[in-house]
């Protein structure tokens, strides 16, 4: 804002304590240098040049018509996956300003795919930054943490719907809570956490049970709340204000809290830099949810040099969304996934650590085994989000540009084979259809040879694509043991003939034969081969090519 120059700025956030810290963090670099003010939670400083504001104030009209539609020259939108909500629409609706600016930590939602939904589409596809968690911690944005894995007891019921309440929140397990908590310990003086259940029943039992039992650490019993939706605007400062507080800061009216147990309420928009520990007690249903809840503690602040996430780990179906979450990787590749479970630290920068104990490991793998990663709906899932993010249909380098689903994922599915039949199948806009030959063969290159677990028939079919196009008309084994020395491969007489084999159709047997007879790519030539009369025909349709 400041090197823009803009003279006046609106700033719009979806509760009162986040309009009053964007304030502050905008007077650490204005100072006094222009006016700044509040619209909501009581405030009516309409004038400033400056304006924080919450939604829930400014979309009535008694607030909103204090203003011209070109009152600002830029609107910054915090929570911007919001924005598709009416009370944002109407106010959207009304300004026009030179610069609208929406941010976000949750740009992919789940109902992008509804007409008049997607938050790309109402910023027209423009991403102007993105930055996730491993950039963040290479670039020390945040403050380093060290992440356990440990085992939860066993909890019968595997889903989060059907697990016994009794055991989730018997004496047994609040013990086992407590120990590991101690035992792993936080940065500062005291401990200030926030502890993620299931279900606000969990929640207030927790909270219950934690409060008549004594913290090893001080000899007092603990101090916690269970803080949900239902907890009014001031509840929840008076809630945060209580946890960030120290011992020596206590008096008869306020005393400093050890932990806030919720379930989703601090996901999103709340700033309290202090949390030193975080506790997860359910399952992990989404890599997003898990890193929004894991940031809570990310941020910085004075006399903390870290903070500790403990994990406990059910065994749940769904443990494979760990290693995900944690790497930032979402090609969902079962080896890499593995890769992270065994080198944990290795994959997140700077001082950060990531630690499984034994059991964990051994329940995690096994969810990455059972799991069906060329699911039918996870695929869909990626290729809306991707598409939403686009504003049109991806291409397939598209999905590794944008760091997605390995596409690998597609052509092992059973009933796809190929990226074309997916489209065909499942997206109306997609118009190009192709001759069964021309679909066999794309099946064929997808499962058989896609995954580049041997570059040298890639590359043979590279020079058919430039020997089509008239780009070359010398052999096609002729100069491609040039070609891969950019790979730093060769190829082998036996090589050679096993090409020839898989290019020929000679190789398969049985069902796999007959189902590919028509993909015979090429054919010899002298001493050397051509692509074959058929296939250049096919590659003389454009869509097909």
């Amino acid at each position: 804002m400041r090197e823009l120059g803009f003279k006046r700025v609106l700033f719009l956030v979806h509760r009162g304590q986040l309009a009053r810290q964007t304030k502050k963090s905008y007077e650490k670099v204005f100072a006094k240098s222009v006016s700044m003010g509040l619209v909501g939670a009581g405030y009516h400083e309409y004038d400033a040049d400056y304006v924080f504001a919450t939604v829930q104030t400014l979309n009535r009209d008694e607030h909103l018509l204090q203003y011209d539609k070109d009152s600002f020259d830029c609107i910054v939108l915090d929570e911007a996956h919001h924005v598709t909500a009416d009370t944002y629409q109407k106010i959207m609706k009304h300004f026009s300003p030179k610069l609208w600016l929406g941010m976000t930590a949750t740009p992919d939602k789940r109902d992008d795919n509804v007409a008049g939904r997607n938050v790309y589409e109402l910023f027209n596809y423009q991403i102007a930054y993105e930055i996730r968690l491993q950039q963040a911690m290479e670039e020390n944005l945040l403050c380093p943490f060290h992440y356990f894995g440990i085992t939860d007891l066993s909890i019968v019921g595997d889903d989060k719907d059907n697990r016994d309440f009794s055991m989730l929140t018997s004496d047994e397990r609040v013990k086992h809570i407590i120990q590991q908590a101690n035992y792993y310990g936080y940065s500062g003086e005291k401990v200030k956490g926030l502890i993620f259940c299931s279900s606000i029943k969990e929640t207030q039992e927790l909270s219950h049970k934690f409060n008549n039992i004594v913290n090893p650490d001080t000899g007092k019993y603990f101090r916690t709340i269970a803080l949900n939706g239902d907890a009014n605007e001031q509840e929840r400062q008076d809630a945060f204000e209580r946890l960030a507080m120290n011992e020596s800061e206590a008096n008869v009216h306020n005393q400093p809290l050890d932990y806030i147990f919720s379930v989703e309420i601090l996901n999103e928009g709340v700033d309290i830099v202090e949390v030193n520990q975080v506790i997860m007690l359910r399952p992990t249903q989404s890599p997003i949810v898990f890193i929004q809840q894991l940031g809570r503690g990310l941020r910085k602040a004075d006399g903390k040099e870290y903070v500790v996430i403990l994990d406990f780990i059910g065994n749940y179906n769904n443990n494979f969304m760990i290693p995900i979450a944690l790497s930032g990787d979402r090609t969902y590749n079962k080896d890499n996934i593995r890769r992270y479970i065994m080198e944990g630290g290795r994959i997140i920068p700077g001082a950060s650590t990531v630690h499984f104990d034994e059991i964990s490991k051994k329940r995690i793998f096994a969810s990455v085994d059972n799991a069906n990663f060329s699911d039918i709906k996870l695929i869909k899932e990626n290729y809306t989000n991707l598409k939403n993010k686009l504003g049109r249909i991806p291409a397939l380098k598209d999905f590794d540009d944008y760091g997605e689903m390995d596409v690998i994922r597609i052509f092992d599915n059973n009933s796809l084979g190929s990226y074309y039949k997916f489209l065909v199948k499942y997206e109306k806009d997609y118009k190009i259809r192709l001759s069964q030959e021309e679909e066999k063969i794309v099946e064929f290159i997808s499962k058989k040879l896609a995954n580049g677990k041997r570059i040298q028939e890639l590359q043979l079919l590279k020079r058919t694509l430039l020997y089509a196009n008239g780009l070359s008309k010398c052999g096609l084994f002729t100069g491609l043991s040039q070609d891969l020395l950019t790979y730093g491969k060769s190829i082998s007489k036996e090589q050679q003939e096993n090409i020839i084999n898989v290019m020929t159709n000679e190789f398969p047997a049985g069902s796999s034969k007959k189902t590919y007879s028509q993909c015979v790519f090429i054919e010899k030539e002298g001493n050397d081969y051509k692509p074959t009369k058929t296939f250049l025909e096919m590659l003389s349709n454009r869509d097909f090519l």
